[in-house]
């Protein structure tokens, strides 16, 4: 095929790219790591690791969290790489270098389609600036599709593959649920791969180890998702159109990046005929190699019933999978359009010929995740992504960081906690810790913090000064740095503000808080 023959015959400048291109991102990538302000949801993964002493804690500490335990194990054993969060976020730059690295080595897409994914909103920024688990799904996906030839000899690395997405995060059970589900059609579909995994000797054993772990392994996921089951919310009718059209919009996020107005029908319809457009324009191009079109069928059915019944999704991170889908599905088609094919002439990824001219739609999407991804990616360089960091170095130049600390909301001053490297007294959870534990904490009124900190000052009678910590959600309102405010028992002196920060939520107000003797 046209596709393979350029990728056979490597012209120079096309190898100079292929070089350079991936090193580039390497590099940017590191240069990220330590610029990259955490914020809460990163931060409270490395506290979860962090404040863990051993494995019993680690699952202690993680189960309330909602995700099942293999991301904060990664960070666990890799915490002591500085002793600081660093350690998590260069770890986290590892995974995603590698997963651009087997993208750059593996997959069959030409130079300018692997360059405009591999700058793009998700792989250069959600999954590679931004520390959490979503990369681990990239990453495992990514060598799926190339080990996918070996399932001629075994099945086991398919099976640990499965495995592992079961333990990434609840939505990472779509991509699982589509490679096992790809796995067992082509299984009896194909007679050819049935006959050539039988060539070897040991294929019952490898068989029977490759169904143990998967299983396994998805006992040990669902497990861990079930410690949070209460905190899951069924959808209350089974039929609900505009939520419907809220889901088709999850997937239109994952080509476009842009979620539709769930508050105008208009916006939601319009997206979704364009959504259908779109899919309809994959599959036709995709559906030359079955084991594409299972796969990206069935992780996009499993996913979308997923997000319509369980879980709608809570921004670009959530509908990312989606994309990954996408560009998954289209690299084992093009890897393999050799093999099994439905109809004559399939083009390569720039030729004309596909129902609604597919690869021109595919470039229109990933032009906009690069320029979506370079600008974010530049605006994380000029503006802080939570001014956490910088709310944490004051204290330190100050020599505060020893200071009796009131702190609140518990889920935004988790930042500044993970980079002081101690614990707070949150009022959420009426004594000392470091990060939200969900499964104890109290939902408090933020117009009654100062309540709360007379509770601290009633309950530790011999600190008569301390430092008050709060998020933007729990500031007292206009009182700039030197101004007090009189409140029964004590007194409040506002000293610092931290406003410069993409996060609103995570700007941060320094207080001292002086005891009123009589």
């Amino acid at each position: 095929m046209e596709f393979k023959r350029i990728n056979q015959i490597q012209l120079p400048e096309h190898r100079f790219y292929e070089i350079f291109l991936p090193i580039l991102f390497i590099i940017i990538g590191l240069f990220g790591v330590f610029n990259h302000a955490l914020w809460r949801d990163e931060m409270q993964g490395w506290l979860v690791a962090w404040q863990s002493d051993n494995l019993i804690d680690l699952w202690k500490n993680n189960a309330p969290s909602g995700h099942p335990v293999l991301w904060s194990l990664l960070i666990y054993f890799s915490k002591n790489i500085t002793g600081t969060p660093l350690s998590m976020q260069l770890m986290h730059w590892f995974l995603g270098s590698s997963a651009i690295l087997i993208f750059w080595r593996f997959s069959p897409f030409n130079v300018t389609t692997k360059a405009l994914f591999t700058f793009g909103y998700f792989p250069f920024w959600e999954y590679f600036f931004v520390c959490r688990h979503y990369v681990i799904a990239e990453l495992i996906i990514f060598i799926f599709c190339s080990i996918y030839h070996l399932k001629e000899k075994t099945y086991i690395p398919f099976s640990l593959c499965i495995g592992l997405l079961a333990n990434t995060q609840a939505l990472s059970w779509s991509l699982a649920f589509a490679i096992g589900i790809t796995l067992v059609f082509d299984w009896f579909l194909n007679p050819n791969q049935r006959k050539k995994y039988k060539r070897n000797k040991y294929w019952i054993i490898d068989f029977i180890s490759s169904i143990t772990i998967s299983l396994s392994l998805l006992c040990f996921g669902a497990f861990s998702l079930l410690q949070v089951r209460d905190s899951v919310k069924l959808l209350s009718s089974f039929i609900d159109i505009r939520h419907f059209f809220r889901v088709i919009g999850q997937i239109f996020g994952g080509y476009m990046l842009i979620i539709p107005n769930s508050s105008r029908f208009f916006d939601l319809f319009l997206c979704a005929l364009i959504t259908l457009i779109l899919v309809l324009s994959t599959i036709t191009f995709i559906k030359s190699y079955r084991p594409a079109l299972i796969y990206f069928l069935g992780g996009i059915i499993f996913l979308f019933l997923f997000n319509y019944f369980l879980f709608l999704g809570d921004g670009s991170r959530h509908y990312g999978y989606y994309f990954l889908l996408i560009m998954s599905s289209l690299w084992l088609a093009l890897s393999n359009q050799d093999e099994q094919r439905t109809f004559s002439n399939q083009q390569n990824l720039f030729a004309k010929g596909n129902i609604f001219y597919f690869p021109r739609l595919l470039t229109i999407c990933l032009t906009i995740h690069l320029v979506v991804g370079i600008h974010m990616v530049i605006n994380d360089f000029r503006v802080p992504y939570s001014s956490g960091k910088e709310t944490a170095q004051y204290i330190e130049a100050k020599g505060w960081e020893d200071s009796p600390i009131f702190a609140t909301r518990d889920v935004e001053v988790a930042t500044v906690s993970g980079y002081l490297d101690r614990e707070f007294y949150l009022p959420e959870l009426n004594g000392f810790g470091s990060y939200a534990q969900w499964a104890n904490r109290l939902i408090l009124d933020r117009t009654k913090t100062l309540d709360h900190v007379q509770v601290y000052l009633d309950k530790f009678p011999k600190v008569n000064k301390l430092l008050l910590l709060l998020s933007n959600r729990s500031s007292i309102k206009n009182l700039e740095p030197g101004e007090s405010l009189y409140f029964e028992k004590f007194r409040v002196i506002a000293d610092s503000k931290f406003e410069n920060s993409f996060h609103d939520s995570e700007m941060f107000y320094l207080y001292w808080v002086e005891r009123i003797v009589d």
